[in-house]
Parts: C-alpha cells; structure tokens; sequence
C-alpha cells in the first residue's frame, strides 16, 4: 500500500499533470489538424501515418542542420505533401475516405521506415539529437507546485496550447471558418452559395496534415531526439477518439488531450513507483479510455452531416452544362407581338 500511497502525496499529483500536458500536447497538435479537417467534411484516418512521416523528416533535418526548427518545418510541409495526396484520392476522384486513410497508413509508415534505414543503414549507434530544451516561464515557473507544472515546459508545448484559441477564431469567427463547416455540412447549398468546396476541403485536410506532421515531429525532436519505427505508438487513432470526445470544439479536445495525457502519465507514474500491477495492464490504460470514449460517446457525437461524403462537383457541372446545352438548341420561340390577335380578327372580318 506504500506504493499508492506515493501516488496520492501533492508531489505526485504536480508530477503527473506535468507529465499529462508534455503527454498530450502531439495529441492535441494532431486532434486540433483534424479537427478543421473533418468540420470541412473529409475524416482523414491517415493522421498516424503522417505524424510517422512527419516524426521522420522533422528529425533528419534538425539532424542535418542542428537546427531543430527547421526541423519542425520539414515536418510541416512533409504532413501538408502527404494530406494532398490524401485530399486529391477522397475530395477531388470521390474515394472512400476510411479505406483511403488505411493505405496511407500503410504507405506513410512503409516510406518513413524505407527513408530511415536508407538513409542511416551504415550507423553503428542509433542516430540522435539533443532534444528541445524546456524554457522556464519568469515568475510563473516559480509559484508552489504549480508553477513548474504549468509553466515549465518545452516551445512547442506552449505553442499547441496558444494554437487552441487560434483555431477555434478561425472555425467559428472567420469567413473561412464559416466554409469549411458550410462545406462539411451541406456541401451542394455551399456551392450554390458560391464557395469553392472542393478548394475548401483540400486547404482544410492540408491544414490537418501541418498539424499532424509537426504533431510527429513533436515526438522525435522535443521529447525523444530520436526517431523509431512505430514511434506514434497508436497516438493518431486516439486524436481521433479526441475529437469525436471534444465535440469538434477546440477548447474541449484540449480537455480532452489533457485526459487522455493524464492517463498515461498516471500509468507511467504508476510503473514508476513499483505498484503491484503488471506493466501490461498499466501500458493499457490509455488504450483501454480510447475504446470506452468510442463505444459511449461515438453514437452520440454530432458528426458533420456531410463527413466521410465525397462531392463530385464535377458531376453536377455537367449537369448544369448538359442542361445549357438543351436550352441552347432547342428551337426559338416565336416573339409575343402586341396587339398581333387583334390585326389578324379585323382581316377576317373586312
């Protein structure tokens, strides 16, 4: 009993809510990217093996150049790259979007692991990186308990967090918000009202895979400073038992992420301190609240009318230009002359 004892002291309690905001900030990162994505119609499943492509190019960069922020941007632009191949299969030739986001998957994984032992096949050590330095809020960082806590962590744990407020203008504040969930609701209205849905739904899946490569840079360059096969260990699937959990509601999936986060911190705190459980149980623990969060709330959850939907624009474009040209050749009516009845009666009667 010693051993849950430790886990109830003050000390304990600041040591795993530290642990749950550097835990879950790449699931925010991720959930946040799809967030936007499926508010604009497209359920982009794909988002593990983008953080695995963007864990990848976010670490050989900042291990070529020593900087780890251009690492960080390799990785945002590899997430965007990936996203478009993944917009152009289900937004523009109308692929079924599940299935798409499970061969890139698939394909992401394989080329991240392809790319890595290319490039690093004659390495006698497992290459590595310092990884990002945690930078002390002044004054904050030096409250009781709290302050290290909150306020003591790596850039980009702070960035993520300051990114929340941000998303949620841009979703529910902005002219462009107001298109992506026109376009995630109902498509066909949108169009008529003159926005571009397919352009809309391509930027709003490209803004899902910045998020979710810098989400898999996240991991290899500010927490690990390395890179390893299957590195996301799942974290892709849990974003999106994130935001079906957050209701597609920025601040909520960041209380979300910080559940999810304090679950494994707790798990890991709990391997920790030697409690008298086996590993495999306490490794569970956050897959196990990812399963109860699907089951209890995925039939529940307000999905966009529109998800998981492809609007072949194309179709209805030549609808409308198969429709132009019958008007077009049909043949001219006759012009209504006024008064025309009556000059033809008083011929008759002279």
């Amino acid at each position: 009993m010693s051993e849950l004892g430790e886990l109830f002291t003050l000390t304990a309690a600041m040591a795993i809510l530290a642990g749950a905001i550097r835990i879950a900030t790449p699931l925010l990162l991720a959930a946040l990217g799809e967030a936007v994505s499926e508010r604009a119609g497209v359920l982009n499943v794909g988002i593990e093996g983008l953080m695995a492509l963007g864990a990848l190019s976010g670490f050989v960069t900042a291990y070529w150049t020593g900087n780890l922020w251009l690492g960080f941007g390799a990785a945002l632009v590899a997430g965007v790259l990936g996203s478009l191949i993944f917009g152009t299969m289900t937004v523009l030739w109308g692929s079924d979007q599940v299935a798409t986001g499970i061969v890139m998957n698939l394909f992401c994984f394989g080329l991240a692991n392809l790319v890595y032992r290319s490039l690093f096949a004659g390495a006698r050590d497992i290459p590595s990186i310092s990884s990002m330095r945690t930078y002390r809020i002044p004054v904050l960082s030096d409250l009781d308990y709290v302050g290290r806590a909150l306020f003591s962590h790596t850039p980009i744990v702070y960035i993520a967090f300051l990114l929340v407020p941000v998303v949620w203008f841009l979703l529910q504040r902005s002219v462009w918000g107001l298109s992506v969930r026109a376009a995630g609701e109902n498509p066909a209205a949108a169009d008529t009202a003159g926005i571009d849905v397919w352009r809309v739904r391509l930027a709003a899946v490209a803004v899902g895979g910045a998020f979710a490569g810098v989400a898999g840079a996240t991991l290899s360059i500010a927490q690990l400073g390395s890179y390893l096969d299957s590195m996301t260990a799942g974290r892709g699937f849990v974003a999106l038992a994130v935001v079906v959990f957050g209701g597609w509601n920025p601040w909520r999936i960041a209380g979300a992420s910080l559940i999810f986060g304090g679950a494994e911190a707790l798990q890991l705190r709990m391997q920790a301190t030697g409690v008298p459980i086996p590993s495999a149980f306490l490794v569970a623990i956050p897959y196990v609240l990812t399963i109860i969060v699907i089951t209890v709330f995925a039939g529940k959850a307000a999905y966009p009318a529109a998800i998981n939907v492809p609007y072949l624009r194309r179709t209805i474009h030549k609808r409308r230009r198969a429709a132009a040209r019958t008007q077009a050749a049909a043949p001219p009516s006759l012009p209504d002359v006024p008064g025309a009845g009556r000059q033809v009666v008083s011929a008759n009667q002279a």
